[in-house]
């Protein structure tokens, strides 16, 4: 058996087109503005704005492309989207 896809990726590696998504089997995906920021610390501090910038930029890009943000979470950190269309 293949090992799962991962459910979380970096915005910058959507935005850079290092991660496409277009042949992604699931439905809910995770984006985050990296991943050592977001697992140290859910506050967004002045340094992290750029990087939410990014986030929101990648999330925005997404929905473009048949994705729905469903929720920000961890102080801005985190977005949940899903699938609406294939």
């Amino acid at each position: 058996m293949l090992p799962r896809p991962p459910r979380i990726f970096e915005a910058d590696d959507v935005l850079s087109g290092r991660v496409s998504l277009d042949g992604y089997p699931f439905n809910l995906i995770y984006l985050v503005i990296s991943f050592a920021a977001y697992h140290a610390d859910t506050r967004i501090h002045p340094s992290d704005l750029p990087r939410v910038d990014v986030l929101l930029s990648a999330a925005e890009l997404l929905e473009t492309r048949g994705w729905q943000v469903v929720s920000v979470d961890s102080g801005g950190k985190l977005v949940c989207l899903r699938r609406v269309s294939r």
